[in-house]
């Protein structure tokens, strides 16, 4: 078994047809550290590489989020994924709860942060999900967030809810791979291990449509907005926040040197209203 050559993974942003559309993929595109295949440099041990690896970036000041992440982390790490098997977030994980030590935190819900229990797993989730994806695994359950996250490009996160939405994947390789999680003061990775390198794989994220937001009240006869809407409203409470339709593609080499490209998913981000007292 050899680990092979130094592999390389980057997350490309393909520009949509407008200014604007440019800017919000720009805005849509934190740093994260994304791996495929295997290296030298990312050998696991015990006769084992690491096929698929992604790390994004926390806030050290969010202390009860990132305990949250924390606690999720190790329950997952070191779960075992035999070939052909279903791997499951929500039974890795478990449940989450006040109970079993997670905290309140902000979750999105409805397109819209708020307060919440045992937010930030979806942290913890998203960043597997583009490690899976590195490694090559079968998607067979995956939801986006109503809005884009701050940690990762819109299209690569995969919001999770014990008992609702999961996040699942197949063990496609003939040998079992093992799920590794790590959380540090800044950053959560997540990685599969497995028995031999797989193909590079190179994930692009395309804003294919920036939706803007419909204002709080129908145009006038001009056609533009009123602001304020109504007689006697004088505060826009939110400005909203706009739409976006987004595409992720995986791309491999093939054996005559090409590449080959395959549509992972087509997301679509809905506008935020706006919102007037």
């Amino acid at each position: 078994m050899s680990c092979g050559r130094r592999a390389r993974c980057i997350v490309a942003i393909a520009m949509a047809v407008t200014a604007v559309a440019v800017m919000a993929a720009l805005r849509l595109a934190p740093a994260a550290r994304f791996r495929s295949g295997a290296s030298a440099d990312l050998a696991a041990g015990n006769g084992t590489c690491v096929i698929g690896r992604c790390t994004t970036e926390l806030n050290p000041d969010q202390r009860s989020r990132n305990d949250n992440i924390a606690i999720a982390a190790e329950k997952l790490d070191g779960t075992m994924v035999g070939p052909g098997q279903e791997f499951s977030f929500n039974e890795a994980v478990g449940e989450r709860s006040s109970e079993l030590g997670y905290g309140p935190a902000r979750v999105i819900r409805d397109g819209r942060s708020e307060p919440g229990i045992a937010g930030g797993i979806c942290q913890l989730s998203s960043t597997l999900y583009n490690a899976a994806l590195l490694a090559g695994m079968e998607i067979t359950e995956r939801r986006p967030h109503s809005r884009p996250v701050p940690y990762l490009p819109a299209g690569l996160d995969a919001t999770v809810s014990y008992g609702a939405a999961d996040l699942r994947w197949v063990n496609v390789r003939p040998s079992p791979v093992t799920v590794r999680s790590r959380v540090g003061v800044d950053s959560v990775s997540v990685w599969l291990e497995g028995q031999s390198a797989g193909p590079e794989v190179r994930l692009c994220t395309e804003v294919v449509e920036v939706i803007a937001p419909r204002p709080a009240a129908p145009p006038d006869p001009t056609g533009r907005a009123k602001s304020p809407p109504l007689p006697g409203a004088i505060v826009v409470a939110s400005a909203g926040a706009p739409g976006y339709r987004v595409r992720v593609w995986a791309e491999t080499q093939t054996p005559d040197g090409g590449r080959q490209r395959v549509l992972v998913s087509e997301d679509l981000y809905e506008p935020v209203n706006a919102v007037v007292n």
